[in-house]
C-alpha cells in the first residue's frame, strides 16, 4: 500500500466556536499570517474538527451514553468486562480524565490538549511495540472515517519491524452474509458488497488473528482485546465512555480522544502527530 501525501494546509473553517480552542496559550507568534502559514498541530486538530467543539452530538446525547453504561447497556460496554458496579461521578470523572469533557459546558468538546497528549504517547507506544517485533493487531469500526488512519499504523509498524497480524477473511457468529476481511492490514466487517460500522465483530476478530502483543482499535474491536487481556490504543470518542472507565480503573488501555465520525482527510494530522515515520 503507498503511503498517501499529506496536506501541509488545514481546511479554513468558520471562527466561532472553533476560535476559542484553537489560541494556543504561551505559544508567541509574529503575526496571523505567519501562524497561518505553519499552523501548530493543536491548530490543525481543532479546524479538523476532530477536537474542540463536538459535530455530530451534543451535551445530551454524551450524558445519555454515560446513563446507559451506569445502567449496564451491554451495547454500551463495547465488549469491555469489570465495569459494573459504575456511578455516574465515576463514569464522568474517567471522561474528563482522558478527553477533558465538562458536563456543565454549553455544548460537548474535547479538549484538544488532551488528544494531542494522547497522539504523542500512542505514537510512541506504537513505536516501541513495533521496535520490539511485537505482534500488533489493528482494527475499526468506523471504516468511513478511521480506515486510512489506522492502515497508516498497520504500515509504519510494520516498516519498524513490527508483525502486524491479519487473515484473509473470518466469518461472523450469529450473522449471515458477514465477514470481516482485512484490507491494508486493519480488519474491519463487510457485507461483501460495502464496508461497515459495527460493534459486534471483536470476539472474532481476535479468534481469527490469535493473541496479540498490542491492539490499535476502536469500539467494540478496543473493548473485546481488553477483555482478553490484551494492551489496547483506544480511537475513542465521547459515546464511548466504556473505555474511558476501563482506564479508569486500571486496565491496560491508552484512550486517544477524537471525534470519530470525520472525512477521513481530516485524521492526516494524527498520522503527523504519532510521528511514526
Amino acid at each position: 500500500m503507498s503511503r498517501r501525501p499529506r496536506r501541509n494546509r488545514p481546511p479554513r473553517l468558520d471562527a466561532d466556536p472553533v476560535a476559542a480552542f484553537t489560541h494556543d496559550p504561551g505559544v508567541a507568534t509574529p503575526s496571523e499570517d505567519a501562524r497561518a502559514k505553519v499552523p501548530t498541530l493543536r491548530r490543525r486538530v481543532v479546524e479538523a474538527r476532530i477536537a474542540g467543539p463536538h459535530s455530530h452530538f451534543g451535551r445530551d446525547a454524551v450524558k445519555a451514553s454515560i446513563r446507559a453504561l451506569v445502567g449496564g447497556d451491554r451495547r454500551a460496554r463495547l465488549g469491555c468486562d469489570g465495569l459494573e458496579g459504575c456511578s455516574p461521578d465515576e463514569v464522568r470523572d474517567a471522561l474528563a480524565s482522558t478527553h477533558g469533557w465538562d458536563p456543565n459546558a454549553a455544548r460537548a468538546a474535547i479538549d484538544p490538549e488532551c488528544t494531542l497528549a494522547a497522539i504523542e504517547a500512542a505514537g510512541i507506544r506504537i513505536a516501541e511495540a513495533a521496535q520490539a517485533g511485537a505482534r500488533i493487531a489493528v482494527a475499526t469500526a468506523r471504516p468511513a472515517s478511521l480506515l486510512g488512519l489506522a492502515q497508516f499504523v498497520a504500515t509504519e509498524a510494520t516498516a519498524l519491524g513490527g508483525r502486524v497480524l491479519v487473515s484473509d477473511r473470518a466469518a461472523i457468529d450469529g450473522t449471515a452474509g458477514r465477514e470481516l476481511w482485512w484490507i491494508g492490514g486493519v480488519a474491519v466487517l463487510t457485507d461483501g458488497t460495502a464496508l461497515l460500522a459495527s460493534d459486534g465483530a471483536g470476539d472474532d476478530w481476535l479468534f481469527a488473528v490469535g493473541r496479540p502483543d498490542l491492539v490499535v482499535a476502536d469500539r467494540a474491536y478496543a473493548g473485546a482485546a481488553l477483555r482478553a487481556g490484551c494492551e489496547v490504543v483506544a480511537w475513542a470518542d465521547l459515546d464511548a465512555p466504556a473505555l474511558s472507565l476501563a482506564a479508569a480503573r486500571g486496565r491496560r488501555v491508552l484512550v486517544v480522544p477524537l471525534d470519530e465520525r470525520r472525512p477521513a482527510a481530516a485524521y492526516e494530522v494524527v498520522e503527523d502527530a504519532l510521528d511514526l515515520g
